[in-house]
């Protein structure tokens, strides 16, 4: 299909249509049944390039589009937003900018040139859960800059609110028991795997020398410890995604003292 490009500047910002949250409401993105600890409001904000793709039978073109919590708290804002805007920009608007600036880009250079599809990033961060010890933040990214398929991203966060840090997994283990762990999330991915206990890793799947490895991709939910991989982290793209998820009471031996504070103040 050849590019049919109108450069006439139809910049249309379709931007900040606000969805709100409050702290004194329940979230209908938060799993437990508490009530929200922290005041914020879900922005969203959509910007489109000027460069229209037309052919015979539509008339496209690229869009960036985000929706993600915004705190009163400066400072909180300030913890989060590495887990939201993973691109290391400081705000939707700088994100919005850089990848469309990016496709603008593309397009010039090419405007000859045969393309399939316009390119298009949709990120959604939400609130899986908010307490007034931790916060568990689950930012999805769906997008596509050409080639044969687009990327689907999954990123979970922790955060500790009294330490005001973004927790890594290892943060929350007794020291010496990250095998213990490993062992258990092994025994999970196989049996939904349905394979044997010894059945070979290096067959179908990206495990280093065919060992199974925790990821630091990890969130806490109201019932669970999810460990997630994206496509291509240990399987093919065909493959998907995969999903470990561990019942609290399986995992709270291999917690330390602080994680199972974080428990107990859910359950």
């Amino acid at each position: 299909m050849r590019i049919g490009i109108l450069l006439t500047l139809l910049a249309f910002t379709l931007s900040c249509a606000n969805e709100h949250n409050r702290s004194t409401q329940p979230v209908a993105a938060t799993e437990t049944s508490l009530q929200d600890t922290l005041n914020y409001t879900y922005h969203t904000k959509k910007e489109i390039s000027y460069y229209f793709l037309i052919d015979s039978t539509r008339t496209d073109t690229a869009y960036y589009k985000i929706t993600h919590p915004i705190f009163e708290s400066t400072n909180m804002n300030e913890l989060i937003n590495p887990s939201i805007f993973v691109e290391r920009e400081n705000n939707a608007e700088e994100a919005a900018h850089s990848f469309l600036d990016a496709y603008n880009e593309f397009v010039e250079e090419n405007s000859t040139s045969y393309v399939n599809a316009v390119w298009y990033k949709d990120s959604d961060s939400r609130i899986v859960l908010n307490t007034p010890l931790f916060l568990t933040l689950k930012t999805s990214i769906d997008q596509y800059t050409g080639g044969a398929h687009g990327n689907h991203l999954t990123f979970f966060s922790v955060f500790d609110l009294d330490l005001f840090k973004k927790m890594e997994l290892t943060d929350l283990i007794v020291t010496g028991k990250l095998k213990d762990l490993t062992k258990l999330a092994e025994k999970h991915f196989r049996r939904q795997e349905n394979l044997s206990d010894t059945s070979n890793l290096s067959k179908d799947f990206f495990f280093a020398d065919g060992i199974f490895a925790l990821n630091d991709n990890f969130g806490l939910t109201k019932d669970k410890l999810i460990i997630y991989y994206n496509e291509y982290e240990i399987r093919p793209y065909a493959d998907g995604i995969t999903t470990i998820e561990i019942p609290y009471e399986e995992v709270m031996e291999i917690l330390n003292a602080r994680a199972k504070r974080y428990i107990k103040s859910i359950q």
